[in-house]
């Protein structure tokens, strides 16, 4: 997707964030927006049919109506009618990639990737979550990956900011600083 289509995407993201006013409707069109986006990776003669252009748009809002009146609040039913619209239907995993990101700004979270060499269990995984909510001062989601290749350690990826704690990379510099230190002056 290009940058262009990233920048329309936030907006129509911001645009929605910015309809909700009712307490806990957060949640609710949150939670809503993540299922329609779970219907349009699972049921892809959906997403083909809605984003379609040659489909015309009554038989778009016609199938969105069948498929989700009666399961979503009125605000998201017409947030959906109004991308139709627009057409900018085929945004819609960009825009709620975008709008994920804005709600977890809102609730003062923060999606830290965090790799492994082990699956380190839930009480050490729990005390790393911790000790990143004190140190980043955020509530943070970890998205948990292992890889071998690290050998020990974790490795925390925030936004653009890596905090490299593997075994794998104390290695590495280790060996670059011995290839770099002439050998007579080594301490041992």
């Amino acid at each position: 997707m290009s940058v262009a289509d990233r920048v329309v995407s936030a907006r129509y993201a911001e645009a929605l964030i910015g309809a909700i006013e009712a307490p806990g409707q957060l949640d609710e069109v949150n939670e809503e927006i993540l299922a329609i986006d779970a219907v349009m990776c699972e049921n892809l003669q959906f997403k083909a049919f809605v984003e379609d252009p040659s489909v015309p748009l009554e038989d778009k809002h016609g199938l969105v109506d069948k498929v989700f009146t009666g399961r979503l609040s009125q605000l998201t039913l017409d947030y959906m009618h109004l991308l139709l619209n627009k057409h900018r239907i085929d945004h819609f995993g960009q825009i709620v990639k975008a709008f994920t990101r804005l709600v977890e700004e809102r609730r003062n979270q923060l999606r830290v990737r965090v790799t492994t060499a082990v699956d380190l269990g839930a009480d050490v995984m729990d005390r790393l979550k911790r000790a990143l909510d004190s140190s980043l001062g955020k509530d943070c989601i970890l998205d948990t990956t292992v890889d071998s290749r690290i050998i020990g350690g974790v490795v925390a990826v925030v936004g653009d900011r890596i905090i490299d704690g593997s075994l794998r990379t104390a290695l590495d510099e280790l060996g670059k600083d011995l290839i770099a230190t002439p050998l007579n002056q080594r301490t041992v």
